[in-house]
């Protein structure tokens, strides 16, 4: 058991060195893996449009023409992948701190760093979740079928998101300061409780999208179904994330003393392992449909 002068007890046992490392290069492989996937994948697509944006014969094209429909553009796409992998980043400088917390439990900062950096990624990652899905929304104009406002749609999950982000990140700071634990803790499982709502509101609108979008997509049959593997791992990584916040929420509820926090494997088997997976659906999925191929699809028509 590591504490602190103050006797707040950082680990109830030994962080693993070796668990720490593995993850760490991991994530990096698949960071970068995802990265470079996601930048090649943007090019073709950009190139595509510039080629041919809305330029066809084709009658169909012309009776999509909606004047208020706003073209998609690839760069603006291209950053709202920032906060998925600034929370890549975090995954990985995170269990950086769990694996020099191994040499030396009672140091606070590799502590702080580990909890706190590994509290709140998957609030970013969620981020781009959310704005990817608007854009598949938005493309394929199915935005009625969401069962919020259409206009608002997007920006009501990131909000949330961003709530969640900082009550989590406020709790995290506060956890590492003498007699503010338990305020902290609170905070945290506060923001983890809107991260949960969110997230289960999202994926009953993902859920309703599946299941009507062949009825309100004009051009459903025109296109491939690349847009099923992009909407399969936006709904895969969602129950991901939801899966490792109701866990945590567990954690938290339980209490410094309680089961989850006191054995080491939780954090790997249910966070770690978790978002991992959360990259590894984004990268496989690439290979068989991105979004940038579903609006290069959707804004051309070609197949």
């Amino acid at each position: 058991m590591s504490t602190t002068d103050s006797g707040f007890v950082l680990y109830h046992y030994t962080p693993s060195k070796a668990a720490a490392i593995v993850f760490v290069v991991l994530f990096i492989i698949m960071t970068v893996i995802f990265a470079v996937q996601t930048l090649y994948a943007a090019r073709k697509s950009s190139k595509a449009l510039k080629n041919n944006p809305f330029e066809s014969s084709d009658d169909k094209v012309d009776s999509l023409e909606d004047a208020e429909y706003k073209q998609l553009k690839i760069t603006p796409t291209v950053f709202a992948f920032i906060p998925f992998f600034t929370g890549c980043i975090m995954e990985a400088v995170g269990y950086i701190g769990r694996a020099l917390s191994s040499s030396n439990p009672e140091r606070t900062t590799p502590y702080i760093i580990q909890s706190v950096l590994l509290l709140v990624a998957p609030a970013l990652i969620a981020a781009t979740i959310y704005m990817i899905f608007g854009r598949l929304l938005h493309v394929m104009r199915c935005q009625s079928l969401i069962l919020i406002s259409a206009r608002f749609g997007t920006t009501f999950f990131v909000v949330g998101d961003v709530f969640s982000f900082f009550l989590q990140a406020a709790g995290g700071g506060l956890m590492s300061k003498a007699g503010s634990t338990k305020t902290g803790s609170g905070l945290i499982t506060a923001g983890l409780f809107v991260q949960v709502i969110f997230f289960g509101f999202f994926i009953i609108n993902e859920i309703s999208f599946t299941v009507n979008v062949k009825r309100r997509c004009l051009f459903y049959e025109d296109i491939s179904r690349k847009w099923i593997f992009v909407n399969a791992t936006l709904l895969l990584s969602s129950m991901l994330i939801l899966l490792r916040s109701i866990v945590r929420i567990v954690e938290f509820i339980q209490g410094f003393n309680g089961y989850i926090i006191s054995h080491e494997y939780f954090i790997y088997v249910f966070d770690a392992v978790p978002m991992l997976l959360v990259i590894i659906a984004f990268s496989v999925g690439s290979f068989f449909g991105n979004v940038f191929d579903v609006i290069k699809e959707c804004q051309t028509l070609s197949n």
